[in-house]
């Protein structure tokens, strides 16, 4: 007989709506916005482009992944300002299942490491299956 895995700290639920303030797609610091080759594609197509030129104007290889150039400020290069991000449609996985980062899950205390994040505790609930599943990496949201 297997034990229950013991009810995470957010069993009843998380609330998230993003509100596309792009606290969280600019700098102060470098970071790094992960793109699948899927990903790739897509963001190409969206903005009328070969691969290879997407990939040229947009990517950075880093070891044997690719990541979304930033701009001299640090900003996600797709962000612009009075119009958020302009591939909000099509941005990457890494994107959409933000807040629900493993890291920003772990416990209460991380969570709130996001107090920055405007739609943090608004909107829609996420429940506990969601968040586990976005946090893998396995999930599909609208967030």
């Amino acid at each position: 007989m297997s034990e229950t895995p013991p009810r995470p700290w957010y069993a009843s639920g998380l609330r998230f709506t993003c509100q596309q303030c792009g606290k969280c797609c600019r700098g102060p610091e470098p970071g790094y916005v992960w793109v699948s080759e899927d990903e790739i594609r897509a963001l190409a197509k969206r903005l009328s482009m070969s691969v290879d030129s997407f990939g040229r104007a947009y990517l950075r290889r880093i070891g044997a992944r690719f990541s979304l150039v930033e701009r001299a400020n640090h900003d996600c290069i797709f962000w612009k300002d009075g119009a958020g991000c302009t591939v909000y449609e099509q941005r990457p996985r890494q994107c959409r299942t933000f807040p629900f980062w493993e890291e920003f899950i772990e416990t209460k205390e991380a969570r709130e490491s996001i107090s920055w994040c405007k739609g943090k505790d608004s909107g829609r609930v996420y429940v506990a299956g969601e968040i586990q599943a976005l946090a893998r990496d396995e999930g599909e949201t609208g967030a």
